[in-house]
């Protein structure tokens, strides 16, 4: 594998798009419990949530590279070589944008399932991500990164992939708890990206929350997020259907343990500690998304396959 090659697999951080199924996961689980899902929309849901986080992950390393900032550039060989650098922003760039248009392809077909909420739903991201990446101050450069995230894998995701099936629907509490789930599980990932990142990030002058708070600081708030999810999970709202009050206590405990476990060895910025800190956030938003997963095969009846409706 080439440099080139290297730089783009790497920015595309292929682990982290369990992230965007996991929300889409979310938002099909709600649509379960709201009445059932149709089978073509949700794949092209999914599509574009997984094309859209690789076309942002790829915008986030090329800002990072012209910034100047982020393990993007000390992970390459010759870091000194502006040609170098130059042809891999321009190569970031390129493929950035070639992604972000398969993205808004995919998007586009979101017209087809929900008519003109679906460009309003697009566009709406479109806004949120200029914000993210460009506008006035550049969120993904300051300690408030973390909330996008929150909203953009939690509301957005799950509320739009819901809506997608099902607009007629009064029933919103589902969407409203999937989404905070979701969203803190997803905050917690990034809490662990931005903590795994600490040295590069405050040696280059990024602003994070954890550059600008410390890990001590941050632990609270990653165990904060992990509280709020085990609560939900355990409470299980009348409207949320768990299959078994047992499995949200099960999954919970489990959520809690490793949380707390985050939480003693956090304030340690080691490089060695930081990894642990991603592995196990990461093992728990796939216990979640696999949990959810079941959730809608456990509901396979209220499947409503109609795919030449849609074509």
């Amino acid at each position: 594998m080439n440099a080139i090659t290297r730089t783009i697999v790497y920015n595309i951080h292929p682990q982290s798009l369990i992230i965007s199924t996991g929300a889409v996961m979310g938002g099909l689980t709600a649509s379960v419990i709201r009445g059932g899902i149709s089978v073509f929309p949700a794949i092209m849901t999914l599509l574009f949530a997984m094309l859209l986080q690789i076309s942002a992950n790829l915008y986030h390393g090329y800002f990072d590279l012209c910034f100047g900032a982020g393990e993007n550039i000390s992970g390459m060989g010759d870091r000194d070589s502006r040609s170098a650098n130059s042809s891999r922003v321009f190569i970031l760039r390129v493929v950035a944008n070639g992604f972000g248009i398969l993205a808004l392809t995919a998007g586009m077909s979101l017209f087809s399932f929900i008519g003109w909420f679906g460009l309003v739903y697009v566009a709406l991201i479109a806004i949120m991500l200029y914000l993210y990446f460009a506008g006035p101050k550049p969120m993904v450069r300051t300690k408030w990164s973390l909330l996008f995230t929150f909203l953009f894998f939690g509301p957005i995701a799950v509320s739009g992939t819901a809506l997608i099936q099902n607009t007629s629907s009064q029933d919103l509490l589902p969407i409203a708890v999937y989404s905070v789930i979701n969203g803190l599980l997803a905050a917690n990932a990034h809490i662990a990206i931005q903590y795994i990142r600490y040295e590069e990030d405050k040696k280059n002058g990024k602003e994070t929350l954890v550059t600008a708070k410390g890990g001590k600081f941050t632990r609270f708030v990653y165990l904060g997020n992990s509280l709020l999810v085990c609560a939900i999970l355990i409470v299980r709202p009348s409207a949320v259907d768990f299959v078994s009050r047992w499995v949200g206590i099960a999954v919970a405990a489990c959520v809690l343990l490793s949380s707390v476990w985050v939480f003693a060895i956090m304030h340690r910025n080691t490089v060695k500690v930081s990894r642990k800190v991603r592995t196990v956030t990461m093992y728990q938003y796939i216990l979640v998304t696999l949990v959810l997963m079941a959730i809608v095969m456990c509901s396979v009846d209220k499947f409503n396959i109609n795919i030449f409706h849609f074509l």
